[in-house]
């Protein structure tokens, strides 16, 4: 079976390809327009899924949309339903009309089925948090767990609890907007003087300042109650984020209850920024655990999977097993919206259509990959100098153990957000200037935040605080960094003493793994900096014309092309 997701029409938009029981391509979008976020139609995306499987258009069995407007249908809209004369309106206006006879219901999915003779496959529009439980629950190799997505919002709900079986995904609760604990990280973003919806990183990275933040969490606490029943009520004269005529999503009374002023993105952060977001750090944090404490005495499961953007919040992931009853977890290498593509598309093949599932390790590297005479020639149309090296792991060992930072691209692109070694910046995290020069010189962003630092899954725990079995091969969990490293290992420790570890398995990142062996070798310590391949603003990179136009962008001075090494003089 051939089926195709989509995340179309939100930040991000991607398309993911399902095959023979898993996914096997998938790209967002922007890494091919160049638009950071973009919401266009992910047709380049696409194009990619169709020629990495190596089929036509004409193949696909179905493709699978991660939001359903047929939500709407809950409630009868007669000023269009009644009153429109526009032909392509039927789509939605008929079944609006029979829902008066069939009743108000909506379920989890629509379908929308085409002509034969078009070659148009069958079209899935997939209620948006299943989306999120099937990326969760499908992606992981749990036979059975609970889930819990929490995000801003899908087309009313902003939080569902339930539980996954086999094929099935069974949703026991759900929470609607407007009380979003999404929205709620979001509004405080935007207080703090960020881009809601697309800065958060930033105020998490701030949370780690050390501030006198528990009076200022009891005042946030007070704009909220938690339910017996496990979740939340926002107290809307503080929060306006479901009023689309409201100018910000904070109100005038919550700007007042914390110190009467908005911060400015252009001001340097201080003791204010500090103290607001670790309180409302440490506020959300409650809300979730609150959400899953209920979720473990409804379901009983040991395990959980998790999904939703609120779970890139991987401060609060590195804290799970210490907080949560669940005594395993998973969250997923894109649990946000970009991610959605492969959620519908895997909810389609498994709950819908029945397919099995395949039981896999499911990596985040499913992108494009380019041929070595791909490679020269993008090399030599620009007249590049380069020369080819033997062992590139080798190489780039070497320049790291040197002090030098070091761009590398090699094998697929992965799919998330985070690069874990296929379109990353490396580095040495001994060098005490090595965020700043990082920062500064190459991704041209604020200083204070910090850098991943990657080192292979059976060495973690001679370095970072973390229990036997750990894994975090996506970068989703911080963690503290053992004291005794902390000073020794500069460019991957936060001002909190902690760092978002990448475990790295030689069965799974062969390239990376070998870097950090002959890094060893070297320096007697198996960790590198690892950040993504690209800088503020932009997309990472994809293709070899990307990786070039970025490096010689940006202060760099050093860039391997799988084994094509290039350097400016």
């Amino acid at each position: 079976m051939n089926g195709i997701g989509l995340n179309h029409g939100e930040y991000n938009s991607s398309a993911a390809l399902y095959q023979a029981g898993a996914i096997v391509a998938g790209s967002p979008e922007e890494r091919f327009c160049r638009e950071k976020l973009t919401k266009q139609f992910p047709s380049q995306a696409m194009d990619f899924c169709l020629r990495a499987g190596g089929i036509e258009f004409s193949d696909l069995e179905f493709v699978a949309q991660a939001w359903d407007p047929g939500a709407g249908w809950l409630k009868y809209n007669p000023p269009l339903s009644r009153n429109r004369i526009k032909r392509e309106d039927y789509f939605y206006t008929v079944p609006d009309n029979l829902k008066n006879l069939a009743g108000r219901g909506v379920g989890d999915w629509v379908k929308m089925e085409f002509d034969a003779g078009y070659d148009m496959p069958a079209v899935y529009y997939v209620h948006h948090h299943r989306t999120h439980a099937a990326n969760a629950f499908f992606l992981s190799e749990f036979e059975e767990a609970a889930f819990l997505t929490i995000d801003w919002k899908g087309e009313f709900e902003c939080a569902t609890w339930g539980r996954g079986i086999g094929n099935r995904l069974e949703v026991l609760k759900k929470q609607n907007m407007p009380h979003s604990v999404g929205m709620f990280y979001a509004t405080f973003t935007e207080l703090l003087g960020y881009r809601p919806d697309s800065d958060e990183w930033k105020v998490m990275a701030l949370s780690a300042f050390d501030t006198d933040w528990e009076p200022v969490a009891k005042k946030i606490r007070d704009t909220l109650r938690l339910l017996p029943e496990g979740g939340v009520e926002l107290d809307q004269s503080y929060y306006k984020g479901a009023d689309l005529e409201q100018p910000h999503l904070y109100t005038s009374r919550l700007v007042e209850l914390l110190g009467g002023r908005v911060g400015d993105r252009t001001e340097e952060p201080g003791e204010w920024h500090y103290r607001v977001a670790r309180a409302m750090q440490r506020v959300s944090e409650e809300i979730a655990l609150h959400m899953l404490n209920h979720l473990h005495e409804i379901t009983g499961s040991s395990r959980v999977v998790l999904s939703g953007g609120f779970f890139m919040n991987s401060v609060f992931n590195g804290r799970l097993h210490d907080l949560c009853p669940f005594k395993e977890s998973y969250i997923s290498y894109a649990p946000s919206d970009v991610g959605n593509s492969l959620g519908a598309v895997l909810y389609v093949a498994h709950c819908i259509l029945g397919e099995p599932r395949v039981p896999r390790q499911n990596r985040s590297a499913i992108g494009p990959s380019f041929e070595p005479e791909h490679i020269e020639q993008s090399l030599r149309r620009r007249a590049i100098a380069f020369r080819q090296v033997n062992d590139p792991a080798e190489k780039v060992a070497e320049l790291l153990a040197s002090g030098e930072i070091v761009a590398v691209f090699n094998g697929p692109m992965e799919f998330g957000e985070r690069a874990l070694g296929h379109r990353s910046i490396l580095a040495d995290p001994r060098k005490s200037t090595v965020k700043d020069d990082i920062n500064s010189l190459i991704k041209y962003r604020e200083g204070y935040r910090p850098f991943a630092p990657a080192i292979p899954v059976n060495r973690t725990r001679d370095f970072f605080e973390v229990p036997e079995d750990f894994s975090s091969h996506y970068m989703e969990r911080v963690v503290p960094v053992r004291p005794e490293w902390r000073d020794k290992l500069p460019g991957i420790t936060h001002i909190d003493g902690s760092g978002r570890v990448q475990t790295v398995e030689p069965e799974t990142q062969e390239y990376l793994h070998a870097i950090l062996e002959a890094f060893d070798r070297r320096t007697q310590v198996p960790v590198v900096v690892n950040t993504s391949f690209n800088i503020n603003g932009e997309p990472i990179v994809c293709s070899p014309d990307d990786a070039l136009s970025t490096f010689y962008n940006s202060g760099l001075r050093h860039l391997m092309l799988e084994n094509y090494y290039v350097c400016k003089s």
